[in-house]
């Protein structure tokens, strides 16, 4: 047999057991505790004639001795006494339905009994009179509601449902079931008016009316819910993904055994009323909680096609998912039978039997698990809108349905939340939603300061594309990024990492581990990686102090003295500087001892002319200013000027001319553009006015070729002594940052 198919089936029969887990839970939350050992001595009891016997200083020195011995010790758990005990209760449940099933030749006899309680002493025509005026009653009430109920408005055609979102869908199911609710209570109200007013009725009657009115409002009221919610009426704002035809076969379905088990109820708490007591009555309520067990099992074994698609999800869901909703109408139909099963045990062993909170318990196992899987079949919808924001809050909302159902039926079967006491059952319970609550929590923190560091970083990168300022394209010495947003990134990692911790420990205190220990090891710990790691302590102190310091931002342009470049990560104890020729250098914190940054407040540019010697310098003066003025006017680059470009007059004399120095203070990283323009304008500048750029110049003297024989042999010695020159120059320095 294949190891992956025994898994399959192994992963299929635990999800069978757990609602049998359940069951177990509830009985070890039952009333009765487990007392103390068998073999504790005797209590010796004390008669009237031994009190008086004591005197007042005997009865005091006594009762001081009484108070100053230690507690009695809470008994332990003794599983043989366990079994014991439990091998008893087995055979009082089994006596006890033995007893209860061999009444049944009883029933006619009951049946008789209620039947005349009921019809004895009735004037001719009284029952007619209670059944007319009963029916005139309902047909009241109903024509009352009809009058005051909204009609849904009419649809014009039928949308998609994928459209729908389930904002909507849930928006219009609590409208629907708020106003069919309201609806019935006007009903309901007119209805015991009429009665009480038109008929005359003894006690009996009135017993009567209450019992059938309640199993009627309890019928409407599940059809009321069940239609709104299976989108009979409204299709498109259905929220599970059952066919038309799947919808109306479950509410069908349910209608009819909550019928039966509404009016089977009441007509035996209305026989009880009337004199029918003991194992046969008994026996009544057990046939109509089968009856109405049978008809919840056969609701999910019939309808498992349409359970199973609907909680599967979309199709990108996982495989444990689709497992699970193959075995969920498996599951509930055989927990249904077992909660039943349990709520009969108790009351045959003499606990209160919560047939109510079993009931609530069963529809709250219906709707948990459908709403799950719309909350996962919209967050799918998000993820192809990429509308992120919603699908988190959805993910938000599935643990807190889980957390909140838990809740309730933790409430629901009196489970004790507060206290330490209860048993096993109660401190799995308090562990469970401990950990639930601290998931939701801790797992909503980690999401919100996600969406808000995430916003925040685009609409700062938002702001800097509307300005123009593409990083990617940024020349060095540009603009960093704010502040906020270099410290940004840092901030959300620093408090994920808090919110994991704290809800790390947390769980593990619910889990019953003391953390005392875990937090004095962490402490131990960190000491000693500190002293062993002592250049990791420097990287992430000396990183600390650089970004408190504001001494450098992503985006800006930094040399370190052995590296440069613009800032592209900064982590918990290194940098990455990303060098303008696409190198990307990683730089531990505590290794930096000087930084210069280019991207701060302004930068300033100099440029260097060289003219002959006979250049008038005043002109070139005047020339120099025009064009810084043209320059604030252009459109591309004048709105980046801090100070205009301008002449600082001759501040060289070489070999050739007159070098020309000149500046311009501007934004930072946008010297080299404006530079770009700077030479072209002052070039044209210069030609318009009849100015020339001095060129490097070679003059030999023919003395200096004294034996030349040819005209060839004077152009090589020419030739070489032009070379010579030109070797002798210095070399141009290179540009910063090239």
């Amino acid at each position: 047999m294949p190891t992956g198919w025994a898994s399959d089936r192994m992963t299929i029969a635990v999800r069978l057991l757990i609602p049998a887990i359940l069951l177990a839970g509830l009985l070890a939350m039952a009333p009765e505790k487990v007392a103390a050992q068998a073999s504790e001595t005797p209590a010796i009891p004390v008669t009237e004639t031994d009190l008086a016997r004591i005197s007042d200083a005997e009865l005091r020195a006594l009762i001081l001795e009484r108070l100053d011995e230690p507690a009695a010790a809470a008994p332990t758990f003794n599983p043989a006494i366990a079994a014991y005990r439990l091998q008893a209760s087995f055979g009082r449940v089994r006596l006890r339905l033995g007893e209860i099933f061999g009444t049944y030749d009883e029933l006619p006899t009951a049946f008789a009994t209620a039947g005349a309680a009921l019809l004895g002493n009735r004037a001719a025509g009284d029952l007619n009179r209670f059944f007319l005026v009963f029916g005139a009653a309902l047909l009241v009430g109903w024509l009352g509601e009809q009058l005051i109920r909204r009609r849904p408005a009419p649809v014009d055609g039928v949308p998609s449902r994928t459209a729908t979102t389930l904002r909507r869908k849930v928006e219009h199911l609590v409208g629907a079931v708020v106003g069919r609710l309201l609806s019935l209570m006007v009903f309901t109200l007119i209805a015991v008016v009429v009665f009480h007013v038109v008929h005359d009725a003894d006690q009996r009657d009135r017993t009567a009316f209450t019992f059938y009115l309640s199993a009627v409002v309890v019928i409407r009221l599940v059809a009321s819910v069940s239609r709104a919610y299976l989108g009979l009426d409204r299709p498109e704002m259905r929220l599970s993904a059952f066919h038309d035809d799947e919808a109306r076969q479950i509410y069908r379905i349910m209608l009819v055994t909550v019928g039966l088990g509404a009016f089977g109820f009441f007509t035996c708490a209305l026989f009880g009323t009337l004199g029918v007591h003991g194992d046969v009555h008994l026996l009544m309520l057990l046939a109509v909680g089968m009856v109405m067990t049978g008809g919840l099992a056969i609701l999910f074994i019939r309808n498992r096609a349409a359970l199973t698609r609907d909680l599967a999800g979309p199709a990108t869901a996982g495989r444990y998912r689709r497992r699970f909703a193959w075995a969920y109408p498996w599951a509930m139909a055989v927990g249904t039978m077992l909660i039943w099963g349990g709520l009969v045990v108790m009351s045959l062993l003499g606990a209160t039997p919560l047939f109510g909170v079993g009931l609530a318990t069963i529809s709250m196992l219906i709707l948990w698990p459908s709403l799950d899987a719309a909350a996962v079949r919209e967050g799918a919808r998000c993820a192809e809108e990429s509308d992120e924001v919603t699908r988190t809050i959805l993910r938000v909302l599935r643990i807190g349905l889980a957390v909140g159902t838990l809740f309730l039926l933790s409430v629901l079967w009196r489970i004790d939340l507060i206290g330490q006491d209860g048993g096993l059952g109660a401190g799995i319970a308090r562990g469970l939603l401990e950990i639930g609550t601290v998931v939701l929590l801790a797992y909503a923190g980690w999401e919100a300061l996600r969406i808000w560091v995430g916003r925040k970083i685009a609409a700062e990168d938002a702001a800097r594309a509307n300005e123009g300022i593409d990083l990617s394209e940024a020349e060095i010495g540009g603009t960093g990024m704010s502040r906020m947003r270099t410290l940004l990134p840092l901030f959300k990692r620093a408090g994920q990492i808090t919110i994991a911790v704290i809800a790390f420990m947390i769980v593990l205190s619910a889990l019953g581990v003391d953390i005392g220990p875990v937090l004095a090891g962490a402490g131990v710990v960190g000491i000693a990686i500190g002293f062993g790691s002592q250049t990791l302590v420097r990287d992430v102190v000396s990183g600390a102090f650089f970004l408190m310091d504001d001494a450098l931002r992503l985006g800006e342009y930094i040399d370190l003295g052995t590296v440069r470049g613009s800032v592209e990560k900064i982590g918990t104890r290194s940098l990455q500087l990303r060098h303008h020729r696409g190198a990307l250098n990683t730089v531990p914190f505590g290794e930096i001892q000087t930084l210069t940054n280019y991207s701060r407040d302004w930068a300033i540019m100099k440029l260097k002319f060289r003219v002959p010697f006979d250049t008038d310098i005043e002109k070139t003066r005047k020339i120099v200013k025009n064009v810084g003025l043209e320059l604030l006017e252009h459109p591309d680059v004048g709105k980046d000027f801090i100070q205009p470009f301008k002449s600082q007059g001759v501040v060289e004399v070489d070999d050739y001319g007159l070098v020309i120095s000149t500046k311009f203070m501007c934004k930072p990283g946008k010297q080299f553009l404006i530079r770009r323009f700077a030479y072209a304008a002052v070039k044209k500048a210069f030609a318009d006015h009849g100015i020339h750029f001095a060129r490097p110049e070679v003059r030999v003297s023919m003395s200096d070729v004294k034996h030349a024989a040819t005209e060839e042999d004077t152009s090589l010695a020419l030739g070489a002594a032009a070379l010579t020159k030109i070797s002798q120059q210095p070399k141009p320095e290179p540009a910063a940052g090239a």
